[in-house]
């Protein structure tokens, strides 16, 4: 690459690769520990090995250097802002922006455990000092424009100067030794590096310099169209630059950044597929159900919390099958494994068909909790099969419901806290409740169904909530009615649920 992207001290750490020696023809990696600036972090997600390339968690890094780190799940991007820059790094995207300038990363922006990760590679193009030794990559960044380094066992001045690209008497003389001999522990200089810049060319339209990044700062100059700028920073909507009629800021919509690559990378699809869901600790055993007198596939379902296909499906008939009083049926019991969460609130996130509508069976009864606001409501499972059509207990928890989209209806989508039998799972909810009217009888025909559903079904199973109809809720991998097919915001909200960031 041809320019040099410099920026002021990023991000720090040290990933410990081990050589695999049973592999003959290919190294393979497992990180085993991380450090930044001589000193451990703890890792919420560990970084990890994808196809050669060694990622890391963008946010936990980000914190841990104080960077302000924000995720747009509208535009799928991760911001990383810091010192009047601003770096952009997309989903599925190998191309990230460094205030508005393109570069090409080793790897795309992916999301491994629901976590969005970086490869640690890119943090080579924006300044950062990385150094291999022994199988390991330290990774420094500057303390007031110096490079420290903790000497370790079997270190030595020449080893280290090797290590840093520079000479025994200049690490002497920066900490002032008049010897060769060196401590375990000790802190050295090892280097001393400038700030970290980017400063690459623009050209403005007429504009207007100012002198800090808003409308209401005073002018500095202003520029005619055509004029060559160079860019020193980014805040928010206001380019930093340096300019012949003096330095400030330039609105984004009077400059155009000479870039050197394109980025015709579509927006990510991650959110519009399945996400695979770790179901390996998942089991399954059967009992025996004695059929009694009244009893249909569809009252023994709702009684077992087992879906009527599945029932008819282990026992070799459809779900029209008539059933004998005193027929023995085979039955599933599904029991669900505890999943990891990513974080202290983050709930756990399950897979809708194989795992999540045996947690959440029609007639169950639950708590959902809005993340944003926190207020809690009670509701019910009353029917539907490819996601939860759902209903609230009460009048009051219809009315706590209503205050959490804003006092209306929406089908905005909002990630919520399921608490099921003292667990904790990640759900989105829509706030429009349809198909229905309240107090009458349930799946009797009626008219003015809620949401101009018109005549049909009364799908209003709860009487007297003073809520007509249901609402969707979502697990991961919920299928719409209306298509059968993902609803992405809904897998947006269900990871945000459970943790992404």
């Amino acid at each position: 690459m041809n320019q040099k992207f410099r920026l002021y001290g990023f991000f720090i750490a040290a990933l410990f690769l081990f050589f695999n020696p049973y592999q003959c023809f290919a190294s393979t990696y497992t990180i085993s520990e991380v450090t930044l600036n001589n000193s451990s972090i703890s890792w919420d997600t560990k970084p990890v090995n994808v196809e050669g390339n060694v990622y890391i968690p963008i946010s936990e890094m980000s914190k841990a250097i104080g960077m302000e780190g924000s995720f747009d799940n509208k535009a799928l991007a991760y911001s990383l802002k810091f010192d009047q820059n601003e770096i952009q790094l997309k989903l599925d995207n190998s191309i990230a922006s460094l205030n508005g300038k393109l570069v090409q990363m080793n790897g795309p922006i992916k999301i491994i455990n629901n976590r969005l990760m970086m490869p640690l590679k890119f943090l080579e193009q924006v300044g950062l000092i990385i150094v291999e030794r022994n199988g390991k990559f330290l990774v420094f960044k500057s303390d007031n424009g110096k490079i420290i380094y903790k000497v370790s066992n079997g270190d030595f001045l020449w080893k280290i100067s090797q290590m840093f690209g520079t000479s025994i008497s200049e690490i002497k003389t920066l900490n002032n030794l008049t010897s060769d001999s060196i401590n375990i522990g000790q802190m050295l200089i090892v280097k001393i590096v400038q700030p970290f810049y980017t400063n690459f060319s623009a050209v403005t339209g007429s504009a207007t310099i100012k002198k800090g990044a808003g409308f209401n700062f005073s002018d500095v100059g202003y520029l005619s169209s055509g004029t060559c700028v160079t860019v020193t920073g980014k805040n928010g909507l206001w380019y930093r630059v340096t300019t012949p009629k003096g330095n400030g800021y330039i609105y984004y919509t009077v400059i155009k950044i000479t870039q050197d690559i394109t980025d015709t990378t579509p927006l990510s699809t991650y959110f519009q597929n399945s996400i695979p869901v770790d179901t390996s600790g998942d089991t399954t055993s059967y009992i025996d159900y004695k059929v009694v007198s009244g009893d249909t596939l569809w009252i023994i379902s709702e009684k077992m919390g087992v879906p009527v296909e599945e029932i008819a499906k282990i026992n070799g008939f459809t779900v029209n099958t008539y059933l004998r009083i005193n027929q023995i049926l085979k039955i599933p019991v599904h029991t669900i494994s505890k999943k990891q969460t990513t974080g202290m609130e983050a709930g756990e996130v399950l897979d809708w068909f194989s795992e999540a509508q045996y947690i959440l069976p029609i007639t169950k009864t639950a708590k959902v909790t809005d993340i944003q606001s926190q207020l809690s409501f009670n509701i019910q499972r009353t029917m539907g099969s490819s996601h939860s059509d759902t209903e609230t207990l009460t009048a009051e928890d219809t009315q706590i419901m209503k205050q959490i989209f804003g006092g209306s209806w929406s089908w905005i989508r909002r990630p919520c806290i399921l608490e099921v039998d003292g667990r904790r799972f990640a759900v989105s909810i829509a706030g429009m409740p349809h198909a229905g009217v309240d107090g009458q009888p349930f799946l009797q025909n009626v008219s003015n169904r809620s949401d101009n559903y018109g005549y049909g079904q009364n799908l209003d199973r709860i009487s007297g909530n003073q809520m007509d109809g249901h609402f969707d809720l979502y697990f991961l991998n919920g299928l719409r009615h209306k298509d059968n097919l993902i609803d992405p915001d809904h897998q947006k909200m269900v990871m945000i649920a459970g943790g992404l960031r």
